[in-house]
């Protein structure tokens, strides 16, 4: 068995309640360095209403990758009031470190947001607007 495999029956995320754009959704919470490596590998699925919210402690064009995923989902990076400054949709998974895609924004971020694929268009997501997360 693989080491992220074991890594992921070991560690717990956090979940969160919350409103994207006013439609509910439910957040797991990569908030540190391990749960941020195995953000979704491994998962079979995420429901449409499910997302992953990674935060981090500074600003950068934090790269996302598709290693060990089941599906694919939508990426949105934010920058610290929210605002969308990546956008990948519909980014496939794949099983091998050779020709796997690496997605970085253009602009620094602070948070990346993970949802289903189709998730951006369901929560009206798109590049340069605010999303607005209540908890």
């Amino acid at each position: 068995m693989c080491l992220t495999r074991l890594l992921y029956r070991a560690v717990r995320f956090r979940t969160a309640a919350a409103r994207c754009n006013g439609m509910r959704l439910r957040l797991l919470l990569a908030d540190g360095a391990a749960k941020q490596m195995l953000g979704l590998m491994h998962r079979e699925r995420i429901g449409a209403d499910e997302g992953m919210l990674f935060s981090f402690t500074r600003d950068d064009r934090w790269p996302i990758w598709m290693l060990n995923m089941r599906f694919s989902i939508d990426i949105v990076w934010l920058d610290r009031d929210f605002m969308v400054v990546g956008l990948e949709r519909s980014a496939k998974p794949c099983a091998s470190i050779i020709g796997c895609a690496t997605y970085r924004p253009a602009q620094r971020a602070r948070y990346v947001l993970e949802l289903k694929a189709g998730g951006a268009s369901r929560y009206g997501i798109r590049l340069n607007g605010r999303l607005r997360l209540k908890f």
